[in-house]
């Protein structure tokens, strides 16, 4: 294809793209344009545009309210004049609309963010304002003046980490950066610590600062001295990224013994033990077994009790050792681990004291014991669990962090968690299940579908009538052979208590017909 045939190409998209949509693309297009190898600029708007941001700005300070394509345009023109390297102009319009839009001087009708109405990138804009604020200010008054003008636009975005921000957005190095770290590192020392655990903007940007400054010493030395939680992740991550894992592990070990009972500890030993892995060193179960003393969590438990296999003896022994210490407040770790030790009958008593409603939350075992008891009952029968009840089970171990992305959230290695389904399955044909066993089991299903279908339509939680229809339509399918006529009698009587709630009715008639059960009407 010839350049003129590409060029037409892309103006063809482009035409049949919402305005948004291609104002963001040439956007893109002219930024990195800008950062070629050619050289290329665009064409500077004429110098008048800063007269007319601020005589805009002014009569919607008056009016109260801007229409946000206007307010865009400007701001276009403002980033196309920054690209094209006149940065004192590219401010003057970026002050003039970012500043008072930032206190709420001028409206744009926006529900939260000023990103849902503007066909400009917020962000991008505001990085590259203070990005001009950099260039154009004297060296020795330049730390105060980038800071002032971070916190002056916040209201539009903010900037996680500024240094960084500021060299995306230009099309060369940042002039003066190594002079300029000390005195920004200066200034940003005189900021006084939040005193809560979670570390505040500005530290963050410090600690961006210091380590641009001293690289990964300047994280030690900072973790060391604050103990803040993120400073002594900041500075494992750094070895991680760099991979020096020996030191790593002596980092992670440090920094856990640093945050003390934090709940970041868990996090800290959690890659105290993926670093060891790393390593190829024998003691990573124990190391794993240490980050879920440190945190409990059933992703943590998951990894410790399949660190070195799935045999029944092993998984038992840690089973009953994780008992003793688990946090009786923790009712999927519990339920887990009481019929992996063959408590049957304690599993079900959980399963049946839990209430309807927060299955989400870990300290409710319905999600777990469930299809667990699912599973058991299943076993050695005819009888097929659900996909989707397995699925549902899996999930409950899995670290949010790792549904991000294959890796965490910002591409390093990290610990997997291994799935709850196989270690149930290979389990499950050693339990030996007695009548009373199953007769529990079911039972406890039963309350709990009942509290579930109580609760979601108490509450009239429309979204969930499916899954609450599906746990009754299960105690139905599951029930042993003797009990089947009570079972039917059962569903019956819950189709006739809730005989106006006729979504809830359709719900459960599918729910049966999926399940291959005769629907009583």
């Amino acid at each position: 294809m010839t350049a003129p045939e590409l060029r037409a190409f892309v103006r063809g998209v482009l035409e049949g793209l919402a305005p948004d949509a291609r104002t963001g693309i040439a956007q893109e297009l002219l930024a990195r344009a800008v950062k070629g190898h050619a050289g290329w600029k665009p064409s500077r708007p004429a110098q008048r545009i800063v007269d007319d941001a601020k005589s805009f700005a002014e009569a919607a300070r008056v009016a109260g309210y801007a229409d946000p394509a206007d307010v865009s345009e400007h701001l276009r023109l403002g980033g196309k004049v920054f690209l094209a390297g006149d940065h004192a102009t590219a401010r003057g319009v970026f002050e003039a609309l970012l500043l008072p839009i930032a206190v709420a001087d001028i409206d744009l009708g926006e529900h939260e963010l000023v990103d849902e109405v503007l066909a400009v990138d917020a962000h991008t804009c505001v990085a590259q304002y203070v990005t001009c604020v950099y260039t154009t200010t004297p060296l020795n008054q330049r730390a105060d003046a980038v800071f002032s003008a971070m916190e002056q636009v916040s209201g539009v975005s903010s900037l996680a980490n500024p240094i960084k921000d500021m060299e995306d957005v230009s099309a060369g190095s940042l002039p003066d950066l190594s002079t300029f770290l000390p005195l920004w590192v200066k200034r940003l020392g005189r900021v006084r610590q939040s005193k809560d655990e979670w570390e505040s903007e500005h530290e963050r940007w410090l600690r961006e600062a210091v380590f641009r400054l001293d690289g990964v010493r300047g994280l030690e030395r900072m973790a060391r001295k604050t103990k803040r939680p993120q400073a002594c992740l900041a500075w494992c991550e750094a070895l991680v990224d760099a991979g020096r894992w020996p030191e790593a592990l002596r980092a992670y070990d440090a920094a856990a013994t640093l945050v003390g009972k934090s709940h970041w500890r868990g996090v800290l030993l959690d890659g105290a033990a993926f670093a060891a892995q790393q390593l190829r060193r024998a003691d990573g179960p124990r190391r794993l077994e240490s980050a879920w003393r440190g945190a409990p969590t059933l992703p943590r438990l998951l990894r410790w009790i399949a660190s070195d296999g799935h045999t029944v003896a092993t998984v038992r022994a840690k089973a009953k050792k994780a008992l003793a210490r688990c946090p009786k407040t923790a009712g999927r770790q519990l339920g887990l681990l009481r019929v992996l030790v063959g408590d049957v009958d304690a599993a079900a008593d959980l399963l049946s004291q839990a209430p309807g409603l927060g299955w989400s939350s870990e300290a409710h075992p319905g999600h777990v014991l469930f299809p667990l008891f699912a599973v058991l009952l299943a076993n050695r029968t005819s009888r097929k669990v659900r996909d989707t009840l397995l699925a549902d089970l899996a999930s409950t171990g899995r670290d949010p962090l790792e549904a991000l992305s294959p890796d965490d959230v910002e591409g390093r290695p990290t610990l997997g968690t291994p799935s709850i389904v196989p270690l149930i399955l290979d389990v499950s044909s050693s339990i030996t299940l007695a009548d009373e066993d199953r007769n529990s089991m079911v039972d406890a299903m039963r309350i709990a579908a009942e509290k579930r279908v109580e609760g979601i339509l108490g509450h009239s939680r429309r979204r969930h009538y499916g899954h609450a229809a599906m746990l009754a339509g299960l105690c139905v399918a599951l029930a042993p052979t003797d009990r089947g006529k009570d079972a039917s009698a059962w569903i019956a009587g819950l189709r006739q208590k809730y005989n106006r709630r006729h979504a809830f009715r359709a719900e459960l008639t599918r729910a049966m017909s999926s399940l291959g059960l005769t629907v009583l009407n």
